[in-house]
């Protein structure tokens, strides 16, 4: 951990963890988030978001996707790529707490 001293937290230098972050590219988010998925929005099932998240999303689908962009599927290309993503993790904490057996 780097040191560092704070002004006004007198002589003793706090500690503060230095995280790298990998920056994402434009066209990799648009690539990933923005592709068409080929689903009818008939083929899903309606679910409730907090009205921040909505509205935020919304404004993200409208100036970014455009007029062919659909909030269902950027919806769908968010969780597809989470679920790739953290597919390890949730496996592995689904066996963990999964206590039926299924033979």
């Amino acid at each position: 951990m780097k040191k560092i001293k704070l002004l006004g937290f007198g002589n003793a230098p706090q500690t503060t963890p230095i995280v790298e972050t990998v920056p994402i590219t434009i066209p990799k988010y648009e690539s990933v988030f923005f592709k068409k998925t080929g689903i009818s929005t008939r083929s899903g099932k309606a679910v409730y978001i907090r009205k921040e998240f909505h509205e935020r999303i919304m404004q993200i689908v409208h100036v970014i996707g455009g007029e062919d962009a659909s909030l269902f599927e950027y919806l769908d290309n968010v969780l597809a790529e989470h679920f790739d993503t953290h597919k390890d993790e949730i496996t592995a904490l689904y066996k963990e707490r999964c206590k039926t057996d299924i033979s």
